[in-house]
């Protein structure tokens, strides 16, 4: 139990804390921009969602590899680590040049499947052309904070992350207002921020991990080492997550679709509901991460029993958690929601959406720890995937569209049209996670 509980505090309290600052100076950014109007928000708001595509992809991919780091991890095998990272970079670069293409190549034609609206289709394009930079650091740095995470180096992606959010709400700052020597750019200067920020990022990680302190290190021939046969037995596990993640991420596209349909005064309400929901979320990548590392490296040592027990207590700490932080992502939202630049219609229309979200928050977040952290963990990805999937695009998509575009109910009934999908994931997740099938040992 003492075991358990030092390294849920060494893995998810950095990580907690990285998140919460994280989404304080993302908040921070959005209200920066949220002071250019409802056609800023929903500019940039439209390119992040396909950021976020990507980010998600390299999430998945890094998910996929955390399967083998973490057990890997369990039995201290420190050159399989290195072997598997330099692997699924392989598969983050190339989906980071295929989202370069889309930002940099083709901003208009993308952004116009969701608006219609000229003006955001404008705006977003500056901003679009700009952001395309970042993919190629961005899918380095997720992998090998992933990773860090994964050996219980928690610490050193939380700083990294520190310098470079701070660096971007300066960068915001100085560059969207024009703040003394510096141009007023508005939307062009976020992005000019974001770039910043993130190659800065990412030069920090390379030094980290050609340092060779931690048990993540990567050399340049290993980059030469191709293993066709690893990386069939790695893809194996990373492909469902990988899949998985991508059309998630396409369902959340679908979603915004939606509201964008429905009107620019929705894409600014989706906006500014999802930068306070992620409050709600801080938790989630201490206890998902947590939940990696401390039973997937449990099933690495084939400590099968331990593994369970590990995986309720986690699941228990989420429950209480992710009640206090719905709670108080609902109180807090009328506070923040003072400092947008929005008219009363939009601003009682997010007060709204986000006391549903906020209430929901406890089913979301035991999904995600369950799925994501533990049922991962054990390799099972294709059973998550097929039950993600079947949830999303078989009752969660149709029933927004159904909402959004046929029926046009209200922004806030098409956010509880969102949530059978979550309670249909709760309950044949927890089957399966009482079942334990899930539990597999994947490095041998």
């Amino acid at each position: 139990m003492e075991d358990f509980r030092q390294k849920l505090l060494k893995i998810a309290v950095p990580i907690t804390i990285q998140n919460l600052i994280s989404v304080g100076l993302n908040l921070v950014d959005n209200l920066m921009i949220g002071q250019l109007g409802a056609t800023a928000i929903a500019s940039v708001g439209l390119v992040n969602q396909v950021m976020f595509i990507l980010l998600l992809v390299t999430f998945g991919a890094s998910s996929g590899a955390g399967v083998f780091i973490s057990q890997y991890w369990g039995v201290r095998d420190t050159k399989s680590i290195e072997k598997t990272i330099t692997h699924m970079l392989f598969v983050t670069f190339g989906a980071a040049i295929v989202f370069f293409t889309i930002l940099f190549f083709f901003p208009q034609q993308t952004l116009s499947l969701f608006s219609k609206d000229i003006s955001v289709i404008k705006l977003g394009t500056s901003y679009s052309t700009i952001v395309a930079f970042t993919v190629f650091f961005t899918s380095f740095s997720f992998v090998i904070a992933f990773a860090l995470r994964t050996v219980e180096c928690a610490k050193i992606p939380m700083y990294i992350s520190l310098v470079a959010l701070g660096i971007n709400t300066l960068g915001n700052y100085l560059l969207i207002f024009g703040i003394g020597p510096f141009p007023k750019l508005g939307v062009v200067g976020a992005a000019i921020a974001t770039l910043l920020s993130r190659s800065i990022e990412f030069l920090f990680y390379v030094f980290i991990v050609y340092r060779r302190r931690t048990p993540v290190w990567l050399s340049m021939r290993s980059f030469f080492k191709f293993d066709r046969f690893f990386f069939a037995k790695m893809m194996k596990i990373a492909s469902p997550v990988i899949a998985n993640e991508f059309m998630w991420s396409l369902g959340m596209a679908v979603y915004s679709l939606v509201f964008a349909r429905v009107g620019t005064a929705a894409i600014a309400t989706r906006n500014i509901v999802s930068t306070i929901d992620s409050f709600g979320f801080v938790f989630f990548g201490g206890i998902g991460s947590a939940a990696v590392v401390i039973v997937g490296s449990e099933l690495g040592r084939k400590s099968f029993e331990r593994a369970f027990k590990s995986a309720k207590r986690l699941l228990k700490i989420t429950l209480v958690i992710s009640v206090l932080a719905g709670l108080a992502i609902i109180v807090l939202s009328r506070i923040i929601i003072k400092f947008y630049n929005i008219d009363d219609l939009i601003r009682s229309t997010v007060l709204t959406s986000i006391l549903i979200m906020g209430a929901a928050l406890p089913i979301k977040m035991l999904n995600a720890v369950n799925l994501v952290g533990i049922l991962r963990s054990g390799g099972d990805t294709r059973t998550v995937f097929y039950l993600e999937i079947i949830s999303l695009w078989g009752i969660g998509v149709p029933l927004v569209i159904l909402s959004g575009l046929i029926l046009k109910w209200s922004v806030p009934v098409i956010y509880l049209m969102m949530l059978p999908e979550e309670l249909f994931k709760m309950l044949i997740g927890g089957l399966r996670f009482r079942s334990r099938k899930w539990m597999k040992n994947v490095i041998e």
